[in-house]
């Protein structure tokens, strides 16, 4: 755990992540600034856009399908008084043909979960949508051929309901929107030059009117669709922004657990992950050890060599703690000044030693040398090393093993330095134990 080491795969996607945001947000603020009046985005925006909207779109279509189809079989009533002649015509066309698969398509649609539906394309649903609106409009075209009832001429204004059904209750995509009211104007048209004999006051009244109904329809729906639009490009701003910020706050709080001589975890940080490492061992009872290390007679090497040079030895000196600290949930920290400290998890006291050992042999390895050290030492930069081990109780404290780790370390310096002192810390005993006396040897 040494946040100075190599990028991580972690922080490479976090840089991916970083990159394809801050290439989103120019994306969308591009997009915003210029518009869409002709209602597309980018080739992968609009993409995303239609997947995105897909669920909400599949919700809205079974509840309009529904109530559509209800009211398509409701106009049953007008067939009976506007085309008397073709009613049960009207009524075979509505009940036995065109709702039976309605209520299958609305049906297969509701099954949103199943594989079939999960491998339609975003785009189905409106040619769905498209194909029985223009049945719809057939329908009507059908009884208009048929019926040759008084009021027949009137029965035209029925492809304005087929109209709203497509543009403004189905809210077909715009494009979508524009071949679905062509393909029931064209119905419309026909049905007036050759299906009746419309008299001349009627007729353009009449094809006014659906024209007219047409284009605001159209119109309603462009700018439906236009503030859908920029609403999903806001909200993707939002979260991306807000994905930002996340990752900010992450880097700052990141940054203040950090030393920035070193790059090594600070004493905030090392207190915080020793207490979490320290809660998970008193469960399974497991062992813990704590390593202080303390560069030898530093004060002395910073004087004379400067503080510049002394920074320089200090950061050596943790590349080598973290290269010798080989398991994951192991952590080396700066703990103030010349001195570091690790935590080792699930680790006894003889492996502790193996490690403190290794370290002390890399520094001294290193041979930087240290002329204001006194005679009896080697002449280099040296460390001295303390070891707390104890098997993790819940009658023990953690405050009471990095005070055995620093006592060790104490002693490895009262003894000479460059050298590795530890200390066992015994299993605490219940309150009224005691522990049972040594057999007598022979």
């Amino acid at each position: 755990m040494n946040p100075s080491a190599n990028t991580s795969p972690r922080d490479t996607d976090a840089a991916r992540a970083n990159q394809a945001d801050d290439a989103l947000l120019r994306e969308l603020q591009q997009t915003l600034a210029r518009g869409f009046p002709w209602m597309r985005f980018q080739r992968d925006l609009e993409a995303q856009f239609r997947r995105d909207g897909k669920d909400a779109r599949l919700t809205h279509f079974l509840i309009s399908g529904w109530l559509s189809l209800a009211v398509y079989n409701g106009f049953l009533i007008v067939d009976y008084l506007m085309a008397t002649d073709t009613f049960w015509l009207a009524v075979r066309i509505r009940v036995l043909y065109f709702s039976p698969v309605a209520a299958a398509l609305l049906l297969l649609a509701a099954r949103r979960e199943s594989a079939l539906m999960q491998r339609l394309p975003p785009a189905f649903i409106e040619w769905v949508i498209l194909f029985s609106g223009v049945a719809a409009a057939a329908s009507l075209a059908v009884i208009l051929h048929h019926s040759h009832a008084e009021l027949i001429y009137f029965y035209h204004i029925g492809f304005i309901i087929v109209i709203l059904y497509g543009n403004l209750v189905q809210r077909l995509r715009f494009w979508h929107a524009v071949l679905f009211s062509a393909c029931v104007l064209a119905m419309h048209g026909f049905g007036v030059v050759h299906f009746t004999d419309f008299p001349d006051r009627l007729m353009w009244p009449v094809v006014g009117l659906v024209a007219s109904c047409t284009l605001f329809s159209l119109a309603a729906n462009y700018f439906m669709e236009r503030d859908e639009r920029r609403r999903y490009l806001l909200t993707l701003r939002e979260r991306a922004v807000v994905r930002e910020l996340t990752r900010a706050h992450e880097k700052l709080q990141e940054l203040s657990r950090i030393d920035s001589l070193t790059g090594l975890y600070n004493r905030r940080h090392f207190q915080d992950y020793l207490a979490q490492v320290w809660e998970r061992a008193q469960y399974d009872a497991s062992p813990i050890s704590i390593l202080m290390v303390d560069v030898d007679h530093f004060k002395r090497y910073n004087d004379h060599y400067g503080h510049p040079t002394g920074d320089a030895c200090l950061k050596r000196v943790a590349e080598v703690l973290q290269t010798n600290l080989r398991r994951p949930g192991d952590m080396i920290a700066r703990y103030g000044g010349e001195e570091f400290i690790a935590v080792l998890p699930n680790t006894e006291a003889l492996d502790a030693e193996v490690v403190a050992e290794r370290i002390r042999v890399a520094v001294a390895a290193m041979r930087i040398a240290h002329d204001a050290a006194p005679s009896s030492s080697p002449g280099v930069v040296t460390v001295s090393l303390g070891i707390a081990s104890c098997q993790a109780d819940f009658l023990l404290k953690v405050s009471a093993l990095v005070s055995a780790a620093d006592d060790a370390l104490y002693e490895a310096k009262a003894h000479g330095r460059n050298r590795v002192e530890s200390r066992v810390l015994p299993v605490p005993l219940p309150p009224g134990s005691s522990r049972p006396a040594p057999l007598d040897t022979v």
